[in-house]
């Protein structure tokens, strides 16, 4: 028997049935069975469960969840496009559960997520919020003030550094950086530079991934050279840059893209520039744009970072919280994988 207050997950793995069987027990929900549904009711008396005020409320009424994160033009950034379509079945899972996602979407940047924010607190029916940060600490006062309200934080992806967000949904970024070295030493036999294309170095998630790969390299293949290129490429473009440094040196026989944004420039320049050798290619995360790609051998491999699980994960994370469940761990990693010509069905 759990030492502190029973949760609906203690009862689910007492009973042997997932956390939306016993909430549909306790509730009184359609879709159970009269025996599991006593079998859960009996044991969920034993521990002496009780339903927290929040959850009472939503037999009556529901709990709305802001959901601001970036929504790229079509046919962009990919990643953001798979958070949002898991939005989209989160959705449809809440719904037993008096939850509604109230759709607020910014732009890249955290300037743009201010005046959402700022428009947050001045209303009465947001129950908590889900968000994407841009930079380390520029939400944070906002995600006080919106606990001070009683309305909880939970990141996705990028977190916020010493910031009162109540939980965070991600993939590790130094364990998929160090992945991605690892495989990338695996398939590169002979000495030369590779490329880091390092992202948005503002973002700690960027930042640990680039941190990760370079630690691995240094202590595993010193033979090989970093060359690092962020985001920030002065007065010339991300492709500019990639393409100047392919042509400026002939011994770069590798080149690792950490972030999904990335990922088709690097293809439509390791595709421009006519190498006269082969280079190993890793890019991030899975989607139909790169699948050509990958058939064509331009990309040797992709690090899944299942951004899938991240949003619907996120929602459900909030809503634990929300209804005074307990969170053992107020960051939830995603499962990696390692993605190739041969298994990229399996992902999307």
């Amino acid at each position: 028997m759990p030492s502190s207050k029973p949760t609906l997950k203690d009862i689910a793995a007492l009973a042997g049935v997932s956390t939306l069987t016993v909430y549909k027990a306790i509730h009184g929900k359609p879709g159970i069975s009269d025996h599991t549904r006593d079998h859960i009711l009996q044991i969920a008396q034993e521990l002496q469960y009780t339903v927290n005020p929040i959850a009472s409320r939503l037999k009556k009424g529901t709990l709305t969840f802001a959901i601001v994160l970036p929504m790229p033009p079509h046919g962009t950034d990919q990643f953001f496009r798979k958070i949002w379509e898991c939005i989209d079945h989160a959705e449809k899972m809440m719904v037993d559960y008096n939850v509604v996602l109230e759709r607020l979407p910014c732009t890249r940047s955290s300037n743009n997520q201010v005046p959402i924010f700022e428009s947050l607190l001045q209303r009465n029916d947001i129950h908590g919020v889900i968000t994407y940060c841009w930079d380390d600490t520029t939400l944070n006062p906002y995600f006080e003030k919106l606990l001070a309200r009683g309305v909880p934080v939970v990141t996705v992806d990028s977190d916020a550094v010493n910031s009162c967000r109540v939980g965070c949904v991600r993939a590790s970024g130094k364990r998929t950086g160090k992945l991605a070295a690892e495989l990338l030493c695996k398939l590169l036999p002979c000495s030369g530079r590779v490329i880091l294309m390092s992202g948005n170095q503002q973002l700690k998630l960027l930042r640990d991934n680039s941190q990760g790969f370079r630690e691995y390299i240094i202590t595993h293949r010193p033979d090989l050279a970093i060359l690092d290129i962020s985001n920030a490429c002065g007065n010339c473009s991300l492709e500019e840059t990639l393409l100047h440094e392919l042509k400026v040196h002939s011994d770069i026989i590798g080149v690792y893209c950490n972030s999904a944004s990335n990922v088709m420039p690097m293809c439509n320049v390791l595709e421009a520039a006519h190498l006269s050798k082969p280079i190993v290619a890793i890019g991030s995360d899975v989607f139909d744009e790169i699948v050509p790609y990958l058939e064509n051998g331009t990309v040797t491999a992709t690090i899944w970072q299942a951004p899938e699980l991240q949003s619907k994960n996120a929602v459900w994370m909030l809503y634990e919280y929300v209804s005074n469940q307990t969170i053992d761990q107020d960051v939830r990693y995603v499962p990696l994988g390692i993605v190739m010509k041969n298994n990229y069905m399996d992902y999307l």
